[in-house]
């Protein structure tokens, strides 16, 4: 059969130039790319189209194009923000020819699963949690007969799909990148988040063993799995010799978890000599001085740190086992064993006030932090907290909005949209506008020269962003 994989791009369209995300950061899908490679082992004729590489085609090109390939079974990848997005594609393919099968996958119908499907009749299959053996077996079954984690219009009784296929993670073969067009070269890593071009993602575990109250767990559910040092030292060769990348984000959760992997991994790569750096993501009370040790001798460039708050009490409620001079610590042995530390925070986290908000501003001041991400609360469907947001303040349930920029949640501390959107506004320039970030983005200019080359060339998009704040 034939099969397309589609990435939607997850925004309202916008004139050319004129969305900072078509050039602030466009990275490689690797969700449908792992899809796609176990389905094109299977035998299935594959073809990925990326709604986020070409920002600005409208949904109904995307309609045409998937509508032309003249496919069985159209696969959408879906977030939350992207949802909508993808369901219009969706709606229009359907228009073309009501005969093609569609099926949704990801984090946002994997918490809605059959409410999704009575929701919206034009979705043929939703699968809950990972795609990859459940798309291949539902392809292998044409849609006719119930297959584990998959929903479906076809049969009455939607919850006959109660069990849950998990993939070996080893076992997966690499995602299908030569199917993705203009890989690696045309996506880009997150300005200065890199010192060198291209770049790609690599999830080297799934899960998580902890429950922030504000983090979606609906595709890997309560599981915490790692592929071997060896798969990823082997994938990060393969993406080295047979694409040119030179740069890998590691997305994992928690990529410091399992702590003797990681140290193999870093042996592997120092003993091999291979000429890549890597960031990773951290949570605090997984890190170590041996173990930086080992991340920097094996090129690891940037540490992203999940902070969230300066407040103690917000921490206790909303990250649990976390403590505000855990954060100070390891940040600070983070930065002194030479590795850029880039801190993740919230602002508008529900109990959270304007004297919280101005904490935590003040907090970061104080860490010897290189770059920062600094977010607006959301409440996605699938998080723990989504199940009483509604006591705790007025959300604005609109899907499309959920980019973590846009305020939807006010809290009842919070009082108004306006004082989150200051504080996080102020945040940001008092961050960045700083005598002690200038130096670093002097620094910049020799570290990671291809982000400055980005910088000028879209220089009106970062304008216009800059002066809307």
């Amino acid at each position: 059969m034939k099969v397309i994989l589609f990435h939607p791009r997850g925004r309202a369209w916008a004139p050319k130039g004129r969305d900072i995300h078509a050039v602030a950061c466009v990275m490689a899908p690797i969700g449908i790319a792992s899809i796609g490679a176990v389905v094109r082992n299977a035998g299935h004729e594959v073809v990925m189209m990326d709604g986020a590489l070409d920002f600005y085609c409208s949904n109904q090109e995307w309609a045409q194009r998937i509508y032309k390939e003249k496919p069985d079974f159209v696969g959408f990848s879906a977030t939350t923000l992207g949802f909508l997005d993808a369901y219009d594609v969706c709606s229009k393919v359907k228009q073309l020819e009501s005969s093609i099968k569609t099926v949704f996958g990801g984090v946002h119908v994997s918490w809605g699963k059959n409410k999704i499907i009575e929701d919206y009749p034009l979705i043929d299959y939703v699968i809950d949690g990972e795609g990859e053996y459940a798309f291949r077996d539902l392809l292998a079954t044409q849609g006719k007969t119930p297959v584990p984690s998959v929903y479906s219009q076809s049969f009455p009784t939607f919850s006959t799909q109660t069990s849950y296929l998990q993939c070996e993670m080893d076992d997966l073969p690499f995602p299908a990148y030569d199917l993705v067009a203009g890989f690696p070269k045309r996506y880009q890593m997150p300005l200065f988040g890199y010192p060198k071009h291209p770049g790609a993602v690599i999830i080297s575990s799934r899960g998580c063993v902890y429950r922030c109250t504000y983090c979606d767990r609906s595709v890997f559910h309560k599981s915490f799995r790692f592929n071997s040092p060896e798969y990823t030292f082997e994938q990060m060769k393969w993406l080295s010799k047979d694409f040119g990348v030179r740069h890998i984000n590691f997305y994992d959760d928690l990529f410091t978890l399992n702590r003797e992997r990681v140290a193999k991994l870093c042996a592997l790569i120092t003993e091999q000599k291979i000429n890549m750096s890597f960031n990773c993501i951290v949570r605090v009370g997984h890190i170590d001085n041996e173990l930086l040790k080992m991340l920097k001798k094996a090129g690891c460039w940037m540490v992203h740190v999940g902070i969230e708050s300066g407040d103690q009490k917000l921490l206790d409620i909303h990250k649990a086992g976390v403590t505000i001079e855990q954060i100070k610590n390891d940040v600070t042995r983070v930065a002194a064993a030479g590795l850029w530390v880039k801190g993740l925070f919230m602002i508008g986290i529900p109990g959270e006030n304007e004297e919280s908000m101005i904490r935590t501003r003040k907090f970061a001041m104080t860490l010897p932090l290189k770059d920062a991400n600094i977010t607006a609360f959301t409440p996605f469907p699938g998080a723990p907290i989504s199940q009483t947001i509604h006591e705790l303040g007025t959300l604005d349930n609109d899907w499309s909005k959920m980019d973590c920029e846009n305020v939807v949640f006010v809290s009842h501390e919070a009082q108004s949209k306006e004082v989150i959107e200051r504080n996080r506004n102020a945040f940001i320039k008092e961050f960045y506008e700083r005598k002690y970030m200038r130096r670093i983005y002097r620094t910049m200019m020799v570290q990671s020269p291809h982000s400055y080359w980005r910088l000028i060339k879209h220089a009106g998009s970062f304008l216009r962003y800059a002066r809307s704040m």
